[in-house]
């Protein structure tokens, strides 16, 4: 009984929690618009950034009809009922529990035109800012196109386990800096695609960092 109250609360909480967080800070926005400019154009979106910084970029999306992945353990399932609430359709696996499912969901859903997914490529257990192949491969066999995006808080706070967590504290400022798309096809060379992909996370996030220490 106390694990389902404790679930409850969660999941209810979970989402007001968030909206208040973020919905309570300024955010500065650069390179807004793309997603609708890509869905006119047919295009399909992934849309990425590092584990670390998830959140301004997953609250972002939310209102654009997102596909976003979840693990199926404990907490996943948590996460997975507040994304929900928030707007998400959940594609359930990661890399070490379900993952080749997740996968061929994920390039279903990306086959589809003007599907948009959300994307942790080192999630959900790192190492840190290290690609997991699925992000690039996907892109690659879907023609869908790869918005990499970085973030950072004025006032946050943060955890370590394999990776620093950060949340917005609220009456802060949030710069949240989204790149120009990456097309990859699938004779291009997997290897340089990652590191492109990999080179334009790790800038935008130093960038949005920079701005916020400012």
């Amino acid at each position: 009984m106390k694990k389902k109250i404790l679930f409850f609360l969660g999941v209810f909480l979970g989402k007001w929690a968030l909206k208040f967080l973020y919905g309570t800070n300024r955010w500065n926005i650069e390179g807004d618009g793309q997603i609708e400019k890509l869905r006119a154009k047919g295009k399909s979106i992934i849309f990425t950034t590092w584990h670390g910084n998830l959140l301004p970029g997953y609250l972002y999306v939310a209102d654009k009809q997102p596909y976003g992945v979840a693990g199926k353990h404990g907490d996943a399932e948590i996460i997975s009922r507040i994304a929900i609430k928030l707007g998400y359709i959940p594609i359930r696996g990661s890399s070490s529990d379900g993952g080749r499912e997740a996968y061929t969901k994920i390039v279903n859903v990306l086959n589809k035109k003007g599907s948009l997914v959300f994307i942790t490529p080192d999630g959900p257990k790192g190492p840190a800012k290290e690609l997991k192949p699925g992000t690039v491969k996907a892109a690659m066999r879907t023609g869908a196109v790869i918005l990499p995006t970085g973030s950072f808080a004025t006032k946050y706070w943060s955890s370590t386990n394999w990776d620093t967590f950060y949340v917005a504290k609220p009456f802060g400022n949030i710069h949240l800096l989204i790149g120009e798309p990456l097309e990859f096809t699938e004779n291009d060379d997997f290897i340089e695609c990652s590191n492109i992909l990999k080179n334009k996370l790790n800038r935008l996030e130093e960038e949005a960092k920079n701005r916020a220490e400012v």
